[in-house]
C-alpha cells in the first residue's frame, strides 16, 4: 500500500510525497485507473510500470505522468518497497488554463518520460514554493511551467547532481529576479553572469537549460508582459516602449505583435496571452 504526505494543496495544485509504510507488507493492485492529472517524480527506489503490453523500469531518472482514465499497473520486486515519489497534481481547471495559454494539449504517448535538468529544476522550485508563505500564488504558476515543459521534446541529457542542481538553481533564480525586477534597465550577459558568480558562457548554457529559454528571451518576455499591462492602463505606445526597456520602437512593435498577435496600438485588455 502507499502512504501519502501532503506538502501543499490549494485546489489548483496538490503536492504530495508517496512512500510505503515499513511495517506493512506491500500488495500491488492488479490494475489501477488514474483519476487525476499528475506528474510524479521518482525520488528513490525502483518499480515497474505497465500499460497494456508496454513496461518501463521507473527510477530516479524517470517521471510517471497520468491523466483521468489512464489504466496502468505498478509492480514491485520487494515485499517492503523503498521507492519514494513526489507527485504534482493539477486540477482540470488549471490544465485547461495552461492548454489555452500554450496551445498544447495534454496528450501522452507514454506515461513514462525521462527526467531532464529543466524538469528537475521545476521540481526543486515546487518544493521551495510549497514551504514558502506564497505557495498558493507560486505553485500554480510553477505547475503551469511544468506542464508546458513536458511537451518541449528536449532530450534528457546529462543530469546535474542534486547539490550541483541546487547551486545552479540559486544562481538562475537570482538572475531571474534581477531581470524581472529591473526589466527597464539595460543588461548584458557578462554583467548578469558576473553578478551570480559564473562565466558568461556557462551561465548562458545553464540558464537556458533550467529556465527553458536564454536570458535575453526571458528578459524580452518580462518586458512584453509589463508592456501589455501598461497599454491596458492607457499608456501610449512610444511611452510604453521606452518605459519597458526596448528603446527601439520598431523592434518593440515587431516583438509585441509576434507575442500577442496584434500591434501595440490595437492591443486591449481582452487580447490573448503572449505566445510561448
Amino acid at each position: 500500500m502507499l502512504r501519502s504526505t501532503t506538502l501543499h494543496d490549494d485546489g489548483l495544485v496538490g503536492l504530495a510525497r508517496y512512500d510505503h509504510p515499513p511495517d506493512r507488507p506491500n500488495k500491488d493492485p492488479i490494475e489501477e485507473i488514474a483519476t487525476a492529472y499528475c506528474v510524479s517524480f521518482v525520488e528513490q527506489g525502483r518499480f515497474d510500470l505497465e500499460q497494456g503490453s508496454r513496461r518501463w523500469r521507473m527510477n530516479p531518472g524517470t517521471l510517471f505522468i497520468t491523466y483521468p482514465g489512464l489504466v496502468y499497473n505498478c509492480s514491485h520486486d520487494a515485499t517492503h518497497p523503498e521507492d519514494v515519489s513526489l507527485s504534482v497534481r493539477l486540477s482540470p481547471d488549471l490544465v485547461e488554463q495552461v492548454q489555452s495559454a500554450t496551445g498544447r494539449r495534454w496528450r501522452r504517448a507514454s506515461p513514462a518520460e525521462p527526467l531532464t535538468n529543466r524538469l528537475a529544476y521545476l521540481r526543486h522550485r515546487m518544493l521551495e514554493a510549497a514551504a514558502g508563505p506564497d505557495a498558493a500564488l507560486a505553485a500554480p504558476a510553477l505547475a503551469g511551467e511544468l506542464l508546458a515543459a513536458l511537451d518541449t521534446g528536449a532530450g534528457a541529457g546529462r543530469l546535474f547532481r542534486p547539490g550541483q542542481l541546487a547551486w545552479y538553481a540559486r544562481r538562475v533564480d537570482a538572475a531571474r529576479e534581477k531581470l524581472t525586477q529591473r526589466y527597464a534597465e539595460q543588461h548584458t550577459l557578462q554583467a548578469t553572469a558576473r553578478d551570480v558568480g559564473m562565466s558568461a558562457f556557462h551561465f548562458s548554457r545553464v540558464f537556458r537549460e533550467l529556465a527553458g529559454m536564454p536570458p535575453h528571451r526571458y528578459l524580452t518576455q518580462v518586458r512584453l508582459v509589463r508592456a501589455a499591462a501598461r497599454l491596458r492602463e492607457g499608456a501610449g505606445v512610444t511611452e510604453t516602449c521606452l518605459a519597458t526597456g526596448f528603446n527601439n520602437l520598431s523592434h518593440f512593435i515587431r516583438a509585441f505583435r509576434r507575442a500577442y498577435g496584434v500591434p501595440p496600438s490595437r492591443y486591449c485588455a481582452r487580447a490573448p496571452h503572449p505566445r510561448s
